[in-house]
Parts: structure tokens; C-alpha cells; sequence
């Protein structure tokens, strides 16, 4: 809201006649007039009496910490693009950052602001001359968000800000945005930092990284897909479990996951049907995959990783004692119990969980 406007809704609510402003302040008619149009602005000496008066802060008054609302940001959006498409470029960016000037800490305006105007300058283009100095005040916007509290859209003018570095070569700038971010801020950070490093000819660096995530999102797929499962077993239908099953040891396969992977929804699949000979030789399987540690550097999507083949034993041997402990307690598994075979493949390999 504008401060004419400010004043203008805050007289009224206060009862006072423009005539009656004026004369508290010590100022003409005309003058408060001029206020409430806009044409003029009061004397900055005036500024904290006018305050008191309206009993409003001075922030108020001024507009400094005022900020949009979605829906106002998402309409004088559309109007500067509006303003690019019949008039040109220089227009809707003079409208957009006189808003900006407006509103200098409502961050959800600068941030969209930024977006918009960064989209609009390649697909409409602009003055060839001035073309440079629009992008300069874009990053600008980008960089005065990087520093907002509001943690999603600095976030996302910090992951901005990345590219544009790395696109003008300030590779140490580029690093020093990324290293802003969480962890917890979302895997395209490691997209981000291998982008980087290829860009720096970190080439080892980039393939670890690039490496870490595809494992990543393949582990979590496979786990999509095993919940997925759970559901359609919880509902009965199987015919969907059987599919999800089927799918799970194409994921594994195909990703080159630890081989214990390819068997666990079958085996879930399984047990759910109470099928005695498919359980028995699916829980053989995993075991026997559960006993090979996973070197995830054998397989040529993760041949950068490293791995501690110790860590690796010593998880497989949790592993399989977890396994063990559920075939014997799980009441999914009591329709096995009285077979001998079930028996016998807990025995030979509780030695392998020690």
C-alpha cells in the first residue's frame, strides 16, 4: 500500500477531515491534499507526528516491512507480462522493479520478480545494449533473497544464483552460494555441486557425486515400489502385488542393487500367499545374497564410490541376523515353522550372523 494511500485510509479511520490533518501538523489544506493524491509527499520532518496522529509506526507509514499477498503478487505478475507482450521489455521491467522499490522487503515479490523477469528476457528479448545491465539487476534480486528468512524462497534464489555463478564462470562464488544451502534441502543440491565440479574439470568428483545420487533415488524407488506392495497385499489384491513384485527385480537388476533386493518383495508376495515351497526357496536366495557383501564399486554405475569391504561384512552379518530373528518371531512365517527345511536353513545360518 502506497503512503498516500496510507494516509488517506488511516485519516478516515481516525474520523479527521483533511482541514482538521492540516491543522494538527501545521501545514495547508492543499498540502495534506496533495499527500493523498500522490502528487506530493510530506516533509520527512513531519513524518513522526504524522505517525503519532494516525497512530501507525513509521514503518507503517513508509511501507518498509509491508508486504504483498500471494494472490497481489500473482496479479501484478501477470500485469508485467501483460506490459512486456504489447509493449515491450523495457516496460515491464521499469513497472516490475518500480513495484520492488515499493514493497523492498517483501521477498516473495522480489523473488517472483526475478523469475519473471529472467523467463520474459529470453523469451522476449530486450535491447541488445541494455540487455547485460537487466540481467546485473536480476541477479541482483536474487542475491538480496539469498539473504530473506523465509527459508523456500531463499532457498530457491540460492539454487538460482548457483547457475547464473557457474554460467558466468564465477566458479568460487558459485561454491560459496551452494555451500548456503542444508543438507536437508533436497538431492538437486548434489546435482548442483556436480554441475560445478564439471565445470571446474573436478571430473572424479562430478562421477561420485552424480554416482551417489542415482544410487540414491534407485534405493528409493525400489522402496517406493516394496510400499506400494504392502498396500496392495493390506487391500488382497494380488494381481497388483505380483506386478510390483515382478517390477522390484527389474529395478534391482537393472540399477545393480545389493542382489538381496531382488527377492524381498517376492518372498513378501509369498508369504502373503502362504505358498510353502515358493517362501522356502525365496528366503534361501536372500540369505544367500545376504551373505555376499555388497561391493558397490564392482558395478560400473558406482565404480567412483568408495567402500570399507569391513563395513560391508559387518552390515551383511546384521543383516542377515535381523532376518533371522523376524523368521522366527513374525507370525507371517508361522505357517513355515513346523516344515524342517524352514528349520534347517535358520540353524546353518546363524553362523553367519556372528
Amino acid at each position: 500500500m502506497p503512503i498516500n494511500t496510507v494516509i488517506r485510509e488511516n485519516r478516515k479511520a481516525h474520523g479527521l477531515t483533511q482541514e482538521q490533518m492540516a491543522e494538527y501538523l501545521g501545514v495547508s489544506t492543499p498540502a495534506v491534499n496533495k499527500w493523498e493524491k500522490g502528487v506530493s509527499y510530506p516533509d520527512i520532518s513531519l513524518l513522526p507526528a504524522l505517525a503519532r496522529l494516525l497512530e501507525i509506526d513509521l514503518n507503517t507509514l513508509l511501507c518498509f516491512e509491508e508486504g504483498l499477498t500471494e494472490q497481489e503478487i500473482n496479479q501484478f505478475s501477470n500485469k508485467v507480462i501483460d506490459t512486456i507482450r504489447k509493449k515491450d521489455y523495457e516496460s515491464g521491467f521499469s513497472l516490475a522493479m518500480e513495484k520492488v522499490r515499493e514493497y523492498p522487503n517483501c521477498h516473495k515479490l522480489l523473488h517472483t520478480t526475478a523469475m519473471l523477469l529472467e523467463g520474459a528476457l529470453i523469451m522476449y528479448g530486450a535491447n541488445a545494449d541494455n540487455k547485460e545491465a537487466y540481467e546485473n539487476q536480476i541477479t541482483a534480486l536474487f542475491e538480496r533473497v539469498a539473504g530473506s528468512s523465509e527459508e523456500q524462497v531463499r532457498n530457491s534464489a540460492v539454487y538460482m544464483l548457483v547457475s547464473r555463478y557457474m554460467g558466468q564462470g564465477e566458479y568460487e562464488k558459485a561454491q560459496e552460494m551452494l555451500d548456503l544451502l542444508p543438507e536437508n534441502a533436497g538431492l538437486d543440491k548434489m546435482l548442483l555441486q556436480a554441475n560445478l565440479s564439471k565445470h571446474q574439470d573436478k571430473l572424479e568428483e562430478a562421477a561420485e557425486i552424480l554416482e551417489r545420487k542415482l544410487l540414491m533415488d534407485a534405493i528409493e524407488i525400489h522402496g517406493i515400489i516394496i510400499n506400494l506392495a504392502d498396500v496392495a497385499l493390506k487391500v488382497e489384491n494380488l494381481k497388483t502385488a505380483d506386478y510390483l513384485a515382478e517390477l522390484s527385480v527389474r529395478v534391482s537388476d537393472m540399477f545393480d542393487l545389493w542382489g538381496i533386493n531382488a527377492f524381498l518383495l517376492p518372498l513378501e508376495v509369498a508369504l502373503a500367499k502362504k505358498n510353502v515351497n515358493e517362501s522356502l526357496s525365496l528366503i534361501k536366495s536372500a540369505l544367500s545374497a545376504a551373505s555376499s557383501p555388497w561391493k558397490v564399486s564392482d558395478s560400473v554405475l558406482y565404480n567412483h564410490i568408495p567402500v570399507k569391504e569391513e563395513t560391508q561384512e559387518n552390515y551383511s552379518k546384521q543383516l542377515i541376523h535381523a532376518f533371522l530373528s523376524e523368521m522366527e518371531s513374525s507370525p507371517k512365517y508361522d505357517f513355515l515353522h513346523e516344515t524342517v527345511e524352514f528349520q534347517h536353513l535358520i540353524e546353518r545360518n546363524k553362523g553367519k550372523s556372528n
